[in-house]
């Protein structure tokens, strides 16, 4: 079974098109990785701890159940796989603790999707084409999201799991 990696803004407004992403990729038999924020994380594990709880897998920066927040306790509570820790202990940084949950969440996954990504979510996308990830944005506006930081290529028009989107592609390194 494939995985794909769910992210975004942490300020993404309620959503529609996140449920509906969300659905058609679990009822393609894939399952949803996210992490523990709030925003599009939060709207995603809403979502599929309710509807789709046996697909989904949740990486929380907490070290316990207790300490994260309300809907990763609430997805795991319906059945959802929640993997604590995952950006490493209190000894790492918080900012780098998010960055490495994300990187453990995207890892084995066949492609990585962001809701209205921000500076964060673009250091996030940035890591998963690195890992050969295809990387799709859903984009409110009629213009592309901002350029991957520190990653030659462009976004162009796309679609993901039936639904219109951007799609970065990489530039290519010319063979010497």
């Amino acid at each position: 079974m494939s995985s794909v990696y769910f992210g975004g803004s942490r300020n993404l407004p309620q959503s529609a098109l996140v449920g509906k992403v969300v659905q058609a990729v679990a009822q393609s038999g894939a399952s949803v990785h996210v992490g523990c924020q709030f925003g599009a994380d939060q709207q995603v594990v809403t979502f599929a701890a309710c509807f789709y709880p046996l697909s989904l897998v949740v990486f929380a920066v907490a070290p316990s159940l207790a300490q994260a927040p309300g809907q990763v306790q609430a997805a795991s509570s319906a059945g959802a796989r929640v993997v604590l820790a995952a950006g490493g202990g209190a000894q790492v940084p918080i900012r780098a603790r998010y960055l490495l949950r994300s990187k453990s969440a995207f890892a084995g996954c066949s492609a990585a999707v962001f809701f209205a990504p921000g500076p964060g979510s673009l250091a996030v996308a940035r890591e998963a084409v690195k890992a050969g990830l295809p990387v799709f944005a859903f984009w409110v506006q009629a213009y592309p999201p901002a350029p991957i930081p520190s990653t030659p290529g462009q976004w162009v028009r796309s679609s993901f799991a039936g639904f219109g989107c951007w799609q970065f592609q990489p530039a290519q390194v010319g063979l010497l």
